[in-house]
C-alpha cells in the first residue's frame, strides 16, 4: 500500500548476482507496482503502477522505453498470449490496452482484485481478489463477463492442465476450477495459522502467496509463510506435500514470490522477512545460492 521503492530485480541461470533497476523515483504512487508482464513479441516488461503510469523496460537492458497513461490504482498486469493487448488490474476495476504504439484503452470492466490468469489459448481472463467472494470470468478480447465461480479470496490465481487455481491465504485452501464443466475442487493443507488478519499479514505464520506451474503444467507449487514450497498434482487435484526452506537459522522463514524454472526442477523463492532471495531444489527445499536484498512477492519467468 502507498509509495513504493520503484524497483525491479532480474536474475538469469547461472549469475552470481542480480540486478535491480529504478523505473520509477522512490516513494512515490508510480514506484508503487505488484505484478509486471512480459510480451516476448516485443521483448518488453510491462510495469504498471498505481499512480495510473505504466512503463515499459527492455528486457536486456532493463530500461525504459516508453511510458503510456493507465489506470489508476493498477498494480497487476497481463499480457495475452497473442500479444495484442494488456490486462490491467486494480481493486475495483479490470481494462485492456493495445500493445502498439498508442496504447489504446480496449474496454474496461468494474472487475477489480490482485489476480488475474489467462487462458492459454487466450479466448479468457480469469479475475479474483483477496477481498472478493467469486472469481469472474472474462471474453477475451471483448471484455464481456461470461459468468463468475463462488470462490473466495483469490491471493492468486495460476492456470495448470485446464484448470485455474486460486490460492486463499487465509484458510489455505487451494482451489481448483475446471471452466469447461464448471467443476470447483477445494483442496486443503496445513499451511494455515488460526489468528491470520488481513490488516497485518506481514505477521502471519502461514498462508499462500505466490502459485507457480511446472513447465508442463502437471505440478501447481504455492510460497507459503510457514516457510515451506508446498506441491499439488494439478492432474488430480490433490495437495502432495510440501518442503522446507531453511534461510533463516534464527527463526522464520515467511516465503511469498515464487517461480519455478526451466526443467521444472528448481524455483526462486523470495523469503521476505530477510528481504533476501534464494535458488532452491524443489525437490528437497535445499538452497542453492542466495541473493542478498533481492525481494519480490511475484516473480515471473521469462524465456
Amino acid at each position: 500500500m502507498g509509495p513504493g521503492p520503484g524497483t525491479l530485480s532480474d536474475w538469469s541461470w547461472g549469475d552470481k548476482s542480480a540486478r535491480t533497476v529504478s523505473f520509477a523515483p522512490a516513494n512515490q504512487a508510480t514506484s508503487n507496482s505488484f505484478y509486471v508482464a512480459y510480451d516476448g513479441a516485443s521483448q518488453e516488461i510491462y510495469v504498471p503502477t498505481a499512480g495510473g503510469t505504466t512503463i515499459l523496460l527492455n528486457r536486456r537492458t532493463l530500461k525504459p522505453v516508453a511510458s503510456f497513461p493507465s489506470l489508476v490504482g493498477g498494480r497487476v498486469a497481463r499480457v495475452t498470449p497473442n500479444h495484442e493487448m494488456v490486462l490491467e488490474l486494480s481493486t475495483s476495476a479490470l481494462v485492456a490496452y493495445s500493445t502498439g504504439l498508442r496504447h489504446q484503452r480496449l474496454f474496461s470492466q468494474s472487475v477489480g482484485g490482485n489476480a488475474v490468469a489467462i487462458s492459454p489459448n487466450g479466448q479468457d481472463a480469469f479475475i479474483g481478489g483477496n477481498m472478493d467472494s467469486t472469481v469472474t470470468e472474462v471474453s477475451l478480447p471483448s471484455g464481456r463477463i461470461v459468468r463468475t465461480f463462488p470462490v473466495r479470496q483469490s491471493g492468486d490465481l495460476a492456470w495448470a492442465d485446464g484448470q485455474v487455481f486460486s490460492a486463499n491465504i487465509q484458510t489455505g485452501v487451494l482451489t481448483a476450477i475446471h471452466p469447461n464443466t464448471g467443476t470447483i475442487t477445494p483442496i486443503a493443507t496445513p499451511e494455515v495459522d488460526p489468528t491470520f488478519s488481513y490488516k497485518d499479514i506481514s505477521q502471519a505464520t502461514a498462508g499462500f502467496m505466490q502459485l507457480a506451474v511446472s513447465p508442463r503444467q502437471g505440478y501447481v507449487y504455492a510460497a507459503g509463510f510457514s516457510g515451506h514450497i508446498l506441491k499439488f498434482s494439478a492432474q488430480r487435484d490433490t495437495y502432495l506435500g510440501e518442503v522446507a526452506v531453511h534461510a533463516n537459522p534464527k527463526g522464520p522463514d515467511r516465503l511469498s514470490g515464487l517461480a519455478v524454472l526451466p526443467g521444472g526442477k528448481t524455483a526462486l523463492v523470495t523469503v521476505e522477512n530477510l528481504k533476501e532471495t534464494a535458488l532452491v531444489k524443489l525437490g528437497s527445499g535445499k538452497i542453492l545460492q542466495l541473493l542478498p536484498g533481492v525481494t519480490s512477492n511475484r516473480w515471473i519467468t521469462v524465456r
